[in-house]
């Protein structure tokens, strides 16, 4: 694909995301949040924010050490002071004080972590968004009437939680209406593991936030909602020394997220990874952002492709196929 038809087709996507997703309208003002390594997608939103008659600006902060640490305040001051912000970053803010200060100040976020130019136009962005929608909220509602799980695979995993109480998500593209931010690419249910209710083993089989696609298998061993344990081979000591070099909260079980998006493909790249349909993830550190209350300054995530997972003893996803229609 040449550069020219390249940025045709980002125009296109970009103008769905801005106005059709975010609902940007004229007059409103727009920041798109960015660093050194993901301008370009920045470039290409603001373009299309343009294009609906609102008035963009573009932040360059520097490349944060991982995802979930807070932006500079400046960046911060920006995101809650505008009508909406794109955070356009190489790692996510999403689980960060500042995304949700922003929520709380009004501002509709559009979450675009690790998005490269390529894939605004393959993959993941090529699903039907209303599609992806409608199948992403029918998870979300099963979560939420679930008290009790049980996720399991052949690679190893075997882990229960509770969720009674835990409010599950909708992160469909569409979901700044319920929530105040929207991911793209579109297509996961997220909650939280009730807090020291998660007790078992979990193994990280596909891809790991600040390490990309595993060679070998992460086997995380939980205790009463925490990591305990972290073994495998060197890509599990790099995880290992990551926790290990976090707060207090760092190994704490954050999150668990069931993928709903068709087309997704599993690249190494968690922005597209975790959507991918019938997979899950689990994520360490930080979960307040999805209403817990344990703060951390990391969020990392970590896919497994061909769970079981049972809801109240019901089967909702087997051996990596959705049984939700």
């Amino acid at each position: 694909m040449t550069e020219d038809m390249l940025d045709l087709e980002t125009a296109s996507l970009a103008r769905t995301i801005v106005e059709d997703c975010l609902n940007v309208v004229s007059d409103e003002d727009v920041v798109a949040v960015t660093d050194p390594w993901t301008v370009a997608v920045a470039r290409t939103i603001s373009r299309a924010v343009e294009a609906a008659g609102a008035n963009p600006m573009i932040q360059i902060m520097p490349l944060l050490e991982s995802h979930g640490n807070e932006p500079p305040a400046p960046v911060a001051a920006a995101m809650a002071a505008t009508d909406v912000a794109f955070t356009c970053t190489t790692h996510a803010i999403t689980h960060t004080r500042a995304r949700l200060d922003a929520t709380d100040a009004g501002t509709r976020v559009g979450v675009l972590r690790g998005v490269t130019e390529e894939m605004l136009v393959e993959g993941a962005m090529t699903a039907d968004f209303h599609e992806v929608k409608r199948l992403t909220r029918t998870v979300r509602d099963r979560l939420n009437k679930a008290e009790h799980a049980h996720v399991s695979s052949k690679e190893g995993t075997d882990v229960t939680f509770g969720l009674e109480g835990c409010q599950a998500f909708s992160l469909d593209g569409f979901s700044y209406e319920e929530h105040g931010f929207a991911t793209f690419p579109p297509g996961e249910a997220p909650t939280h593991p009730a807090e020291d209710t998660a007790n078992g083993t979990i193994v990280i089989d596909t891809s790991m936030d600040g390490i990309g696609l595993l060679h070998d298998p992460i086997e995380l061993t939980v205790e009463d909602g925490f990591v305990t344990r972290v073994a495998g081979g060197d890509e599990a000591d790099q995880l290992r020394s990551i926790i290990e070099g976090a707060d207090e909260n760092g190994g704490n079980l954050a999150e668990f997220s069931i993928g709903t998006n068709p087309t997704a493909r599993l690249i190494g790249n968690q922005a597209e990874d975790k959507k991918r349909a019938g997979t899950i993830h689990f994520a360490i550190g930080d979960n307040e952002s999805l209403g817990g209350t344990r703060r951390s300054d990391i969020h990392l995530d970590g896919v497994c492709r061909r769970p079981t997972v049972e809801l109240d003893g019901e089967v909702i996803i087997e051996a990596g196929k959705l049984r939700i229609e």
